[in-house]
C-alpha cells in the first residue's frame, strides 16, 4: 500500500531523528568478539578485540559473567544528552547486546516527571498558601473577637454611664420639683442673693415679709444693704460670717421692710448648689406662731 507523501515525509524525518542501532558481541567472560552499527553516536568508540566490553565500556561494567539468559537495562545514557535501551541475550555465538535509541521516550519521562515535580512544587505552594491563609484568617478572626468584645465592653460602659446620667438627672428633677413645690407653697419665705448682695430671685412669702412687690424684684431694687437691719453689731457679725464662711447659720435677724418698718425673722442662708458665690436663703416670721 502506498503510504501519503505527508506520512512517508514524515516517517523519513523521524528516522533521521532516530539514532541507528549498535550491537556488539561478547564471549561469556565479556571479552569483545564482534561489534557494529552506530556505536559511536553512542560514545561506544575504541573498541579493540580481545578485550573486556565490561572494563571498557561503563554501562557494561559489573556485568560479566553473565547471570541468566536475558537482561535489559531501560533508558542509558551513554553520553550527555543520548540515550538508549541496552538488550542483552545469550545465543550459541555468544552474547548480544543490542543498543537502540530511547533519547525521545527518556526526554518524554524527563518532561513528565519534571510536570511532576512542577506540579508537586505548585500543590506545595499552594497548600503553604493555604496555610498562611488560614493562619491570617484565624488572626484575623481573633482580633475580630478582641475588637468586638472590646466595643461590647465600651458599649456597655456607655449605657451604664448614660443609665446613671438619666438616673442622675431624675434625681435632680425630683428634687427642683420638690423644691419648687416648697419655693411656690409659700410656707416660708425662700430667696436667692448673689455676691454683690442683690436679690436675683425671690418667692412671694419672702417678698410679703419685707414688704416689697414682684415689680421691685424685677427692676433690681432690693439689695441686701437696703433690707438689713440697723443693728451695728448684728450687721458686723452678718458681715464678718458672710465672708468667712458664705454661710448664716439660722437666727434670729432684724430687716427692714419697705415702709421703713422692722420685722425680726428666722434667716438662714447657704451656698446654692454649684455655686460658691450665691446663696439660697431662707426666713421665717415666727412671730405669727407665738
Amino acid at each position: 500500500m502506498e503510504l501519503p507523501p505527508t506520512i512517508r515525509e514524515f516517517i523519513d524525518v523521524l528516522n533521521e531523528e532516530t539514532l541507528a542501532p549498535g550491537y556488539l558481541l561478547v564471549s561469556d567472560g565479556g571479552d569483545l568478539l564482534e561489534w557494529g552499527g552506530d556505536l559511536d553516536a553512542y560514545n561506544v568508540t575504541g573498541l579493540q578485540a580481545g578485550k573486556n566490553a565490561g572494563e571498557h565500556i561503563a554501562f557494561l561494567n559489573g556485568l560479566f559473567p553473565l547471570e541468566g539468559q536475558n537482561m535489559t537495562l531501560p533508558r542509558v545514557q551513554t553520553r550527555p544528552g543520548i540515550f538508549a535501551d541496552i538488550f542483552i541475550f545469550r545465543r550459541e555465538a555468544g552474547i548480544w547486546i543490542l543498543l537502540l535509541d530511547a533519547t525521545a521516550e527518556a526526554r518524554r519521562r524527563s518532561r513528565l516527571q519534571q510536570k511532576a515535580y512542577d506540579s508537586s512544587l505548585h500543590a506545595a505552594d499552594l497548600e503553604r498558601e493555604t496555610e498562611v491563609l488560614a493562619r491570617v484568617n484565624s488572626l484575623l478572626e481573633t482580633r475580630v473577637k478582641q475588637r468586638t468584645l472590646q466595643l461590647q465592653q465600651v458599649v456597655q460602659q456607655l449605657e451604664r454611664e448614660l443609665a446613671e446620667k438619666e438616673q442622675a438627672e431624675r434625681a435632680l428633677r425630683e428634687s427642683q420639683m420638690r423644691f419648687l413645690s416648697l419655693y411656690d407653697a409659700n410656707i416660708i419665705g425662700i430667696t436667692f442673693w448673689d455676691e454683690s448682695g442683690r436679690l436675683t430671685e425671690a418667692n412671694g412669702a419672702f417678698l410679703d415679709l419685707i414688704g416689697y412687690a414682684r415689680e421691685d424684684l424685677v427692676a433690681g431694687g432690693i439689695h441686701w444693704d437696703g433690707i438689713a437691719g440697723a443693728d451695728e453689731a448684728s450687721d458686723s457679725n452678718l458681715a464678718a460670717e458672710l465672708r468667712d464662711t458664705f454661710e448664716l447659720r439660722p437666727s434670729l435677724r432684724p430687716f427692714v421692710r419697705k415702709d421703713g418698718s422692722t420685722v425680726t425673722l428666722l434667716f438662714s442662708a447657704a451656698p446654692q448648689k454649684g455655686s460658691l458665690r450665691k446663696m439660697v436663703c431662707f426666713a421665717l416670721d415666727i412671730s405669727r406662731y407665738a
